[in-house]
């Protein structure tokens, strides 16, 4: 009998090869294209989402739109943190890989939250940053600074008269706060006057040498405004033997005396 074994085989063998040519060239023409992650042409057309994230709203249209990307304004929300204008957040997030043309959905900052105060809150504050600067009153007469006091909308509050050999009666020598501050309006400022200077006793200098008189008077805080010459022979040579104003007399701080030396012609 004939044993035809050997054909049957290389016929199904060389039947099995061809079969697998054909599927294989149908794969490389047909499915492979189709397989999205295996094209690489797909994968080149996808753009990455840039960060925006922080930016002023206007330089993240620029970036989107230099990647082919469009920014749509989704919503503003109000915020203490982020100033008026800033992209607050974004989708898709950054690096995200989309197609060109794609929209970037954005939510940007409206700023803080603005509270209408009420008309008497708001006249309240008006009145409360309300300032004057405080002139400089020292060497005026006390009755023009009371004055210049209201109409600048200042308070006149203590007024304060001292012995002052600088400034004579009636006269301002300082304010309380001192001049140039920046005050609130109605503010209490207290007046120093002067009420001339302090009157002290003449002192005797009767049988005094001309320089010890000098002194003695200088000390009482009055001065030796003329010093004049005579001869008494009843009285010792180079001493005071007359005085005016007299001994005892009350006179302004700072005043004259003049006083009689007896000479030797």
């Amino acid at each position: 009998m004939y044993d035809n074994t050997g054909k049957i085989f290389w016929i199904s063998f060389i039947t099995s090869f061809f079969v697998s040519i054909i599927v294989v060239l149908i794969s490389v023409l047909f499915i492979i294209p189709n397989i999205s992650f295996l094209n690489t042409d797909s994968m080149n057309d996808k753009i990455e989402v840039p960060m925006l994230e922080g930016l002023n709203v206007e330089r993240a249209k620029l970036i989107a739109m230099n990647k082919n990307l469009a920014l749509f304004i989704e919503s503003e929300k109000i915020s203490d943190i982020s100033p008026k204008g800033l992209v607050m957040s974004q989708s898709p997030l950054p690096g995200t890989n989309v197609n060109e043309n794609s929209v970037i959905n954005v939510v940007i900052s409206a700023g803080k939250e603005i509270v209408d105060e009420p008309e008497e809150v708001k006249a309240n504050i008006e009145t409360e940053i309300k300032k004057v600067v405080l002139p400089h009153y020292a060497g005026l007469n006390i009755d023009d600074v009371q004055r210049d006091i209201i109409r600048i909308n200042l308070q006149i509050g203590d007024i304060k008269y001292t012995e002052n050999d600088k400034y004579p009666s009636d006269v301002v020598i300082k304010t309380e706060p001192i001049s140039g501050l920046t005050l609130a309006e109605n503010s209490a400022i207290t007046i120093y006057v002067s009420k001339g200077a302090g009157a002290v006793t003449v002192p005797n200098v009767y049988r005094l040498s001309k320089s010890a008189a000098i002194g003695k008077i200088q000390k009482a805080g009055l001065k030796v405004n003329q010093t004049n010459y005579t001869t008494d022979i009843e009285y010792p040579f180079d001493i005071v033997i007359r005085q005016n104003p007299k001994s005892g007399t009350k006179v302004s701080k700072g005043s004259g005396v003049t006083i009689w030396i007896n000479s030797e012609m």
